[in-house]
């Protein structure tokens, strides 16, 4: 049996987290999950049975901050599987980690090796707390004392989410962005990917897949062609090939393989694609 709930942040918390994900299943089967690049970082805390990644090769830890993929993994499980998720925006981890995003570029984290007891302390709390709820609650606390003593520049954290939103938009000359956030092109590379955990190419790349993902969710029908040039491809060719880096897919068998679109799922479901559930 799967239970999933999604816990929304505070008021206070909600420029920098999207979500909190709960995801219980008991007694699964040998099944593995696939996590696509999705421009946002996450923390997690599992307390089932051991969780094996293909892209790391290793079991992951019981409790990791996971940076910016630039790659598909898959994620291969059985027996229970108790998980709890602090799903980032993208340029939002480093208010709370200190650390330079782009050291977690392609890792998970385990958080005992980030020096930071508070979070240890927490990681140990909820392992032993069950109900998601307080979970949540003591998440927060975590990271409201975490953002009330952060030493991170908050101006540049508010050009680099303005940046952010402006590659959403459509924007995707570095320069243009770098004049925006008033930096020279070099500093902003620099500052950019000490923020978002990926150089601006890499973060627009993962923005123009995840819009292809949008409208193939979305059941809009349109030929390959018109949709590279709605999402900022320049043709179809370099669509299919950021697809299949991305998804491992190419958009028709992405879309017999993935879940069912749910406004309710519909983050966690661009996320995590085809689990066995």
């Amino acid at each position: 049996m799967a239970r999933f709930e999604i816990i929304q942040p505070s008021a206070r918390l909600s420029a920098f987290v999207a979500q909190y994900w709960f995801l219980d299943i008991d007694n699964a089967k040998p099944c593995s999950q696939r996590y696509i690049p999705s421009g946002y970082t996450t923390l997690t805390f599992h307390r089932g049975e051991p969780i094996y990644s293909t892209l790391h090769s290793e079991l992951q830890p019981k409790s990791s901050l996971c940076g910016q993929c630039v790659t598909h993994t898959d994620i291969i499980y059985s027996g229970n599987l108790d998980y709890i998720m602090v799903v980032f925006y993208p340029v939002a981890a480093k208010i709370f980690f200190g650390i330079p995003m782009h050291e977690t570029r392609n890792r998970n984290i385990e958080t005992e090796l980030l020096g930071d007891t508070s979070l240890r302390d927490l990681a140990n709390r909820l392992m032993d707390t069950k109900d998601n709820r307080r979970c949540a609650d003591l998440i927060e606390s975590y990271l409201l004392d975490k953002l009330h003593s952060s030493t991170a520049d908050i101006d540049k954290f508010n050009r680099m989410n303005a940046v952010v939103g402006s590659i959403k938009s459509g924007y995707q000359n570095i320069t243009e962005l770098s004049n925006m956030a008033c930096l020279g092109y070099k500093q902003f590379k620099r500052t950019f990917a000490e923020y978002a955990g990926l150089n601006p190419k890499e973060f627009i790349q993962i923005v123009r897949f995840r819009k292809v993902l949008h409208s193939l969710h979305s059941g809009v029908q349109t030929n390959l062609n018109e949709l590279a040039y709605e999402c900022g491809y320049s043709d179809k060719s370099h669509l299919l090939k950021d697809f299949r880096t991305f998804s491992g897919y190419t958009p028709k068998e992405y879309l017999s393989t993935c879940d069912p679109y749910s406004e309710y799922l519909s983050l966690f479901n661009s996320i995590f694609i085809n689990g066995c559930y």
